[in-house]
């Protein structure tokens, strides 16, 4: 009863991270500031709510004992999730929500690659035709933002390699997962990822002190919606069902994003093209990660 309780509590966060990371792209859209500052404040005011939580639980205590393995694990997992933010905020305000949320979202197809021929893993070959059917979904959505210029190519192609960057992330995540608890492991890695983007911001020549009341609300709101409602209870899902169902569940967000951008961003409609390639995406991905054998990358 106890086991069957606990995997109804995982499928309920799926379902509310689904919905909560739709809503990233719009936040990201509605705001002025510089990529790398959305990015850095997105995260550290996440690590702000979170902190309370872990005063009370002893989770700081859990923090400061952690061993060598466990804190190479969050250093790659920090790292990537904050060239992962980087490249696809960047990417936000080159191309359509449509196209940067399909792209950014097609990194299983590069971590069934990585298990067949770097870790030796055997892909089952309905994996390869999903991975197939992904890829070619992912040169028409490039091929009809071929006629519309190198910016909006440039924002597919940063969009693409976020997605490598998230599947590095969830990767290493998985395995960090299975000894640290979701807070603790959450906090720490969004914490790394802020310093690297607040570093970066400063590289860049951008204003690190936002005081716009506007800005602040929405850095909350991506904070509180796909932050701590969407990327941590996936992080909270990994360890209660099994990696697969976490990793098909984020085919969800490249619609969810694409119908709120239809409906609440003017001049997002996607052309045909775009909606076929992205379909073609996401039934890919769904055969890769539901039939295959790719079943170590939520996202």
């Amino acid at each position: 009863m106890r086991e069957r309780s606990e995997s109804s509590k995982a499928y309920l966060a799926i379902a509310t991270a689904m919905v909560s990371i739709s809503f990233a792209s719009i936040f990201i859209k509605w705001s002025h500031s510089p990529p790398f500052v959305i990015a850095a404040y997105r995260l550290s005011i996440t690590c702000l709510i979170l902190a309370p939580y872990l005063a009370a639980t002893g989770g700081f205590s859990r923090i400061r004992k952690l061993g060598r393995g466990e804190t190479g694990l969050i250093l790659l997992s920090g790292v990537a999730l904050a060239f992962h933010f980087g490249f696809w905020i960047v990417s936000l305000s080159l191309t359509l929500v449509a196209t940067s949320v399909v792209l950014v979202t097609s990194h299983p197809m590069f971590v069934a690659i990585v298990q067949h021929f770097l870790l030796k893993e055997r892909v089952k070959r309905i994996a390869v035709i999903g991975i197939v059917i992904a890829f070619t979904g992912v040169v028409l959505i490039t091929l009809s933002d071929w006629e519309e210029g190198s910016e909006t190519l440039l924002g597919d192609l940063l969009a693409f390699v976020g997605g490598i960057c998230a599947g590095i992330y969830f990767l290493s995540g998985r395995l960090a997962r299975q000894r640290l608890d979701v807070v603790p492991y959450s906090f720490s890695v969004y914490g790394l990822a802020a310093l690297i983007l607040f570093a970066g911001g400063a590289l860049w020549g951008d204003d690190l002190i936002v005081t716009d009341s506007n800005e602040l609300l929405l850095f909350l709101a991506m904070a509180i919606v796909p932050t701590i409602f969407g990327h941590t209870m996936f992080n909270y899902a990994l360890k209660k069902v099994p990696a697969h169902v976490v990793s098909t569940s984020v085919l969800g967000e490249p619609v969810g994003a694409s119908i709120l951008a239809f409906l609440l961003l003017p001049g997002e409609t996607p052309g045909l093209w775009i909606i076929l390639g992205g379909a073609l995406v996401v039934f890919g991905l769904f055969i890769v990660l539901s039939r295959g054998q790719v079943t170590e990358v939520p996202a």
